[in-house]
C-alpha cells in the first residue's frame, strides 16, 4: 500500500466517529456525514479501478463533485439557518449545480477534469466557511471554540479547500509544462486530504449529548429543593 492509498484510508476516521456520534447530529451534521459516508464510496471505487487498471475514471470525478457540493450545500443551508435570508444559500447550490451539469454535458464533456468548474466550487465552500467564522464572531455564543465541534469541522473546511484552490484554477498548466511538478503536487493533496478527515474526526467526536446541561439543570433544581 502506497502513501496515497494511505491517505484515502484516512477518510475511515471520520466516517467511523460519525457512526458512533450519529444520534448527537443536528441537521446540518449529518448532511456533513453524508459527506464523509459518499467519500468512503467514492474512495473505495477509486481503489477498485486503480487495481483493475481502469483508466478513465473522469464520469466519477464529475459524479464526486456534482455530489459532494450538493451535500456540502445542504451542510451550510442547514448551518446559516436563521442566519442569512431564507434560501439564499440553496439558491447559490442549486444555481451552481445547473451549470455543473451544463458544463459537463455540453461544454467540457464528461471525460474532461472539470478543473474550472471544480475551482468554482472550491471558492463557493470556501467562501461559506469563511461567512460561518463571520457568523460566529457576530453571535458570540460559543463559549470555548476548542471544544465547538463545527470550529474544527470548518477549519477543515477552509484550509482543505484553500490549498486546493491553486490546483484546480492551474490543472492544466501544471500537466502541459511540469508532469514531475504534478506529481509532487498530488502528494502534497494527498497530505492536506489527511488533514481534513483528521479535523473533521475531531468535530465528529466532540459532538456529544445535550443530556449533560439537562441533568446539570434537574440537580441544581433536586439542590433547591432540599
Amino acid at each position: 500500500m502506497d502513501f496515497g492509498d494511505f491517505s484515502a484510508l484516512i477518510i475511515l476516521l471520520p466516517f467511523l466517529f460519525g457512526l458512533l456520534r450519529f444520534k448527537h447530529f443536528d441537521k446540518s451534521l449529518k448532511w456533513l456525514f453524508c459527506f464523509v459516508a459518499y467519500g468512503v464510496a467514492n474512495e473505495t471505487f477509486s481503489l477498485i479501478s486503480k487495481y483493475l487498471d481502469i483508466i478513465n475514471t473522469m464520469p466519477r470525478r464529475h459524479l464526486y463533485t456534482f455530489i459532494s457540493f450538493l451535500f456540502l450545500g445542504l451542510f451550510y443551508n442547514s448551518l446559516f439557518k436563521g442566519f442569512f435570508r431564507k434560501n439564499w444559500i440553496l439558491t447559490i447550490v442549486v444555481l451552481y449545480e445547473l451549470y455543473f451539469l451544463i458544463n459537463s454535458f455540453f461544454i467540457r464533456g464528461i471525460f474532461e477534469y472539470p478543473a474550472m468548474a471544480r475551482a468554482i466550487s472550491i471558492i463557493i465552500i470556501v467562501l461559506f466557511s469563511i461567512l460561518y467564522f463571520y457568523k460566529t464572531m457576530v453571535e458570540a455564543k460559543i463559549s470555548s471554540l476548542f471544544d465547538e465541534p463545527q470550529i474544527w469541522i470548518n477549519a477543515a473546511i477552509l484550509i482543505y479547500f484553500s490549498g486546493n484552490l491553486f490546483f484546480h484554477i492551474l490543472f492544466n498548466v501544471i500537466f502541459e509544462n511540469s508532469p514531475e511538478f504534478g506529481k509532487l503536487t498530488f502528494f502534497y493533496l494527498r497530505i492536506l486530504n489527511a488533514i481534513f478527515y483528521v479535523l473533521i474526526a475531531v468535530g465528529f467526536y466532540l459532538c456529544k449529548s445535550d443530556n449533560r446541561s439537562e441533568s446539570i439543570g434537574k440537580m441544581e433544581s433536586l439542590k433547591h429543593n432540599l
